[in-house]
């Protein structure tokens, strides 16, 4: 009897995880087209170095200023500018869309470098602090 059961179950895992990769997959073809530079001005566009853009959203999300539907993850940022569709890169003679794990990688390095600064300030700050104690 137990010979009976294995085929229905490896069918159906087979169909659950074709589905599975149906979903995954879905959102990808559109998003991963190429465009020209006049396309790409239509769309209204950035190219270029983004860390300056970047920067902000951070600062902004650290503040709490940036509104999101679920938690407040890094991760859900970089969704959250990806499906704004105005971030490009060169690719081939043409421009693609900025993908979602590019943007959370340059997000993770900007806010470390960001997290540097703000303990050398304060570090620099205790210093300040404690040498105008120590000459008083």
């Amino acid at each position: 009897m137990a010979s009976k059961k294995t085929p229905k179950r490896e069918a159906k895992t087979r169909v659950k995880n074709n589905a599975q990769n149906r979903k995954k997959s879905g959102g990808r073809c559109k998003k991963a087209e190429i465009i020209s530079e006049e396309e790409l001005e239509k769309r209204g566009g950035l190219t270029g170095d983004e860390t300056a853009l970047f920067t902000v959203y951070l600062q902004k999300f650290d503040e709490g200023d940036v509104h999101m539907k679920h938690s407040k993850k890094l991760k859900d940022l970089a969704k959250q500018i990806y499906e704004k569709e105005h971030l490009y890169v060169h690719k081939q003679g043409g421009y693609k869309l900025m993908e979602v794990s590019s943007i959370e990688t340059e997000l993770s390095v900007i806010r470390g470098a960001l997290r540097e600064q703000r303990k050398e300030k304060e570090r620099q700050a205790k210093e300040k602090a404690s040498n105008k104690y120590l000459q008083k």
